[in-house]
């Protein structure tokens, strides 16, 4: 049986399977924050403005940054 996919199907797809630009963002602020952390210095906001980060970038992804952080360092613990 052949059936005719419309653009819109085709284009949604492409969307879904395409990775998520935030959460490469997360997982580099958990690297960073990570790094900060097994060197010895405080994870404050000021060290991180220091490596790069904005601060509404850092309001926006701390949150879930340190989740990720906090389990790989468990996982690389362990």
């Amino acid at each position: 049986m052949i059936r005719i996919q419309r653009h819109s199907e085709t284009a949604a797809a492409k969307i879904a399977a395409a990775p998520r630009c935030l959460r490469s963002l997360e997982e580099r602020l958990a690297d960073d924050m990570r790094e900060l952390a097994f060197s010895g210095q405080d994870v404050s906001v000021e060290m991180l403005k220091y490596r790069g980060w904005s601060e509404p970038t850092l309001k926006r992804l701390v949150p879930e940054a340190a989740k990720i952080a906090r389990r790989q360092s468990v996982r690389q613990v362990a």
